[in-house]
Parts: structure tokens; C-alpha cells; sequence
């Protein structure tokens, strides 16, 4: 995964992204479609197209979302939006206090 884009991935991120890649790579050569026809649906050139299934970090996400959708993989798209903060749960309930008090003061709101 070769591209100017300095973003740091640990090698777990690079390996997922370089197998959607030739995941959509292989969707692609399963319809019998061209790089240079799949570029044409998606409204994109031909080196984007290579980018993608190469896993470079330099395709924008649009152009990862036009593909699925292109490739009639919609369910796709539904999974990868949708994902469940673990970690971010966690970190939460890490924080919740253990019981909760009534306000030492009570505010006079009798005007």
C-alpha cells in the first residue's frame, strides 16, 4: 500500500484496508466488468479505480461508498456505518459515578 497520504495505521488497519481492496477487486472481475468500465459507472478514472484495489490510502471515502454501491453491495455499506463503540462504552461507564445524590441545595424558583 504505496501512497502520498502520511497517516499513521497500525498494520492490523493496513491489512483490512488492502483486503477490502481485492475484496472489491474480485466483485469487480465476478460481474466481468473492466476497471476502465467500472470507473465509467462510478464517474471516476481508471488509476482511481487501481488506487482502490490496491488498498491506497489516497481514495477518498466517496469513492469506496460509490463503489459498493456501484457493485450492488449495499448491505455493505449498511454494515460499515453502523458499529458499535466498545471501547467508547467502557470508557462511559468507567465514569459513571457509583450512586447518584440529590443537590445539597435546592434552587428558589418562586418568583
Amino acid at each position: 500500500m504505496k501512497s502520498g497520504v502520511k497517516t499513521f495505521l497500525p498494520s492490523s488497519a493496513k491489512q483490512a484496508i488492502g483486503s477490502l481492496g481485492q475484496s472489491l477487486k474480485l466483485a469487480r472481475k465476478r460481474r466481468a466488468w473492466t476497471i476502465a468500465e467500472l470507473a465509467q459507472k462510478m464517474g471516476v478514472s481508471a488509476p482511481t479505480v487501481i488506487a482502490l484495489e490496491k488498498g491506497e490510502l489516497s481514495v477518498g471515502i466517496g469513492v469506496l461508498f460509490s463503489a459498493l454501491w456501484m457493485l450492488g453491495l449495499e448491505q455493505e455499506l449498511k454494515e460499515l456505518s453502523i458499529f458499535q463503540d466498545i471501547a467508547g462504552q467502557e470508557l462511559l461507564s468507567a465514569r459513571l459515578p457509583q450512586r447518584v445524590r440529590s443537590p445539597k441545595k435546592r434552587l428558589n424558583n418562586d418568583f
